[in-house]
C-alpha cells in the first residue's frame, strides 16, 4: 500500500526543517512512498539545495510565488493525483515521523479504506508532550481545539476512534475524498483550511479517524514565529470568520459564536502564557 502513497511536503524558506523532515521520511519502514517537495517561492535557495541533496528520493515542484498553505499544497495534490496515487499525505516541513508511521496508517486503511486519517502529534521541543490527539469542533461556540494539547502522553489517548477534524500538519487523505470534495479552499488564507476541508468531507459522507499508533513530532508554528505570534493570531481570526460564515448559515448563530469567542479566548490565551512564564521562572519549560 505504501508504494501508492504520495507525501507532499510544502516548504517556504525552511531549508533546515525541510532537510530534517526528508531525512526522517528516508527512514520509513516498508515500500517507499513518492515524496513531492513543493517549494512555495523560497528566496533562500531552499529549492536548489533540496534538488541537489535529495535528487534521487524526492520530486521537486517549484512555485514561482508563495501560494500559502492551501495554494501550495493544491499544486502538489494535483500533481500527485495526475501521477495516479491512491492516498495523499500532506505533511508540514517542520515535522519528523516515526519509522513505522506509514505502516501504522496502512493497518487502519485496510479496515476503513476511504477515511481521512489523523496521527498522534507531539511537540518536537518536548517529545513526550502532546500537541494533537484528535480534533474537537464546536462551531456554535467558535471552538476548534486539539484534544490533549500540552499534556504528557501517558497513553490516555491511545484508542483509535473517530474525530471531528484532522490537522493539516499531517493530513492523510484517500483519493476518493479529493475526487468528491475537491481541493483545499485557497480563499481561507492561512489556518482552518484543514477544518473546512474535513467538514466538507464529513458532509459528503467520509469518516475521519484518529490513529494514535502513527506518530509525528512537530516544531509548532515555526514558519510564522510561534504559536501565539501576532501573525498567527491575525490569520486565525480572519479564517475563523470565513469558516463560520460557510458552515453556520444563520447570521445570529455566527454572531453569538464570535461573541463567545471574543469573551473567552483572550483570558484562555493569557492563562496559557502566564503558566508558561511561571514555569520558566521556576526553571522548567512548557510548550506553547
Amino acid at each position: 500500500m505504501t508504494d501508492r502513497v504520495a507525501i507532499i511536503v510544502l516548504t517556504y524558506n525552511g531549508l533546515s526543517d525541510t532537510r530534517e523532515c526528508l531525512q526522517s521520511l528516508q527512514k520509513l519502514d516498508g515500500a517507499r512512498p513518492t515524496v513531492y517537495v513543493v517549494d512555495n517561492g523560497s528566496t533562500d535557495g531552499t529549492a536548489d539545495v533540496i534538488a541537489e541533496e535529495f535528487a534521487d528520493s524526492v520530486i521537486l515542484v517549484r512555485n514561482e510565488t508563495n501560494l500559502l498553505y492551501a495554494g501550495g499544497n493544491n499544486v502538489g495534490i494535483r500533481r500527485a493525483l495526475e501521477d495516479g496515487h491512491k492516498w495523499i499525505l500532506l505533511l508540514n516541513n517542520d515535522t519528523t515521523v516515526a519509522h513505522d508511521f506509514l505502516e501504522q496508517l496502512a493497518g487502519t486503511i485496510q479496515k476503513i479504506p476511504e477515511a481521512i486519517l489523523a496521527p498522534k502529534i507531539y511537540y518536537a521541543s518536548h517529545p513526550d508532550i502532546l500537541w494533537y490527539a484528535g480534533g474537537r469542533a464546536n462551531l456554535r461556540r467558535a471552538r476548534l481545539a486539539h484534544r490533549g494539547i500540552r499534556e504528557k502522553d501517558r497513553g490516555q489517548y491511545d484508542l483509535p476512534e473517530p474525530t471531528d477534524w484532522a490537522t493539516g500538519c499531517a493530513l492523510f487523505v484517500p483519493r476518493a475524498v479529493f475526487d468528491k470534495v475537491g481541493l483545499l479552499d485557497e480563499s481561507m488564507g492561512l489556518y482552518n483550511e484543514d477544518v473546512d476541508f474535513c467538514l466538507r468531507a464529513k458532509e459528503s459522507g467520509f469518516a475521519i479517524h484518529y490513529v494514535p499508533s502513527a506518530r509525528v513530532w512537530h516544531k509548532v508554528s515555526a514558519a510564522v514565529g510561534g504559536n501565539f505570534s501576532r501573525t498567527k493570531l491575525v490569520h486565525k481570526w480572519r479564517s475563523l470568520r470565513i469558516l463560520l460564515r460557510r458552515h453556520l448559515p444563520s447570521t445570529r448563530t455566527r454572531l453569538r459564536a464570535l461573541l463567545d469567542f471574543c469573551l473567552t479566548e483572550p483570558p484562555r490565551v493569557a492563562a496559557i502564557l502566564l503558566k508558561s512564564k511561571l514555569k520558566k521562572l521556576s526553571g522548567r519549560s512548557e510548550p506553547l
